[in-house]
């Protein structure tokens, strides 16, 4: 049978440019920074670069949701995109990947862009506009795109701090995942979130997630402990299902009362660490809907996160699949 994922999310195309520390310096932009901006601001800055510039699809849960799709998973994509060059080829990257996109483009409307500034280390400074994505509301949610679903995939950062019609596309989602059991897989996706909407975290959405995913530093910040492995068991305590991505320290991870903690993948060369835990995050949604285990379906997780840190951009390459099944066993 045909597993399948729904993802809300905040259409995004990610403009990937490089650059050098000082061209950061000189515009006071923090190394590894990411920031909402508007249009106006993230154009200057791209044209301020001077650097050949590649247009790659992009967005937390557009790659998470991309990546499971090479696992063999049907895919939804729920958000708005508009009807511009951006949109277009979020659309087409998608549908290359089999994965459907319900909501028509938005006519005269202007699509999400990320501006991620690369640095000669591989690491990546990212200023976004959301465009058209902030209208998404409750009405953009269908029971049909939710119902059937092995998991839905909630991308939280954008959803719960973008204005209220993002915030009531959320609560719709998780309403009607929860009437008809899908479950829930809620990615925090920003440090900034897990900050100003704790207390809504806490008391909406942990109990009622299945999967709750996060980095170091949004765990640090959502249980208000110090280490990663505190803060990981200040979230077991109150999630049955937790991921907390600790880069080359590798994963801590509880699902189904069970709890291991996955190594990193390091035999990488670091190109750019743009989707890095998007991938993570696809892959072990991917394996845990095909029955692996939880060990196994991190170890995956954890090997196609790595092959994402060794290459520009957030999406995997064709030869995703046979990395991973090497990497889980069944090869």
């Amino acid at each position: 049978m045909t597993k399948r994922i729904t993802a809300l999310v905040q259409p995004l195309v990610d403009i990937l440019v490089t650059c050098d520390h000082a061209f950061l310096e000189k515009r006071e932009l923090t190394p590894g920074s990411w920031a909402l901006t508007d249009k106006n601001t993230q154009y200057d800055l791209l044209i301020a670069t001077q650097s050949n510039r590649t247009l790659r699809s992009g967005g937390s849960g557009s790659n998470s949701l991309a990546c499971a799709a090479l696992l063999g998973m049907s895919g939804t994509c729920v958000g708005l995109a508009g009807a511009d060059v951006y949109g277009d080829t979020f659309q087409r990257d998608f549908k290359a990947c089999g994965i459907e996109t319900p909501n028509a483009l938005i006519p005269e409307a202007h699509t999400g862009t990320c501006l991620s500034m690369i640095t000669p280390d591989g690491e990546r400074t990212m200023r976004t506009h959301l465009g058209v994505g902030i209208e998404c509301d409750h009405s953009h949610i269908k029971e049909t795109d939710i119902a059937g679903r092995d998991w839905i995939l909630l991308e939280g950062g954008h959803f719960l701090t973008a204005g209220s019609k993002n915030s009531a596309a959320l609560t719709s989602a998780m309403n009607l995942a929860n009437k008809l059991g899908t479950p829930v897989a809620f990615n925090v996706s920003s440090e900034f979130a897990a900050t100003t909407k704790r207390d809504t975290i806490i008391s909406d959405i942990l109990p009622r997630a299945s999967l709750f995913i996060l980095n170091e530093s949004e765990a640090k910040a959502l249980s208000q402990q110090t280490s990663a492995e505190a803060s990981f068991s200040w979230l077991a305590a109150r999630c049955s299902g937790v991921a907390v991505t600790c880069g080359k320290e590798g994963a801590l991870l509880q699902y189904n009362k069970e709890q291991v903690r996955v190594p990193a993948y390091t035999n990488i060369t670091i190109v750019d660490s743009t989707g890095a835990g998007d991938a993570f995050m696809g892959v072990l949604l991917a394996g845990l809907s095909h029955g692996l285990s939880l060990e196994a379906a991190g170890k995956g997780a954890a090997r196609l996160a790595a092959e994402v840190v060794g290459q520009h951009g957030g999406r995997l390459s064709s030869n995703a699949l046979a990395l991973w099944r090497e990497a889980v066993g069944l090869t």
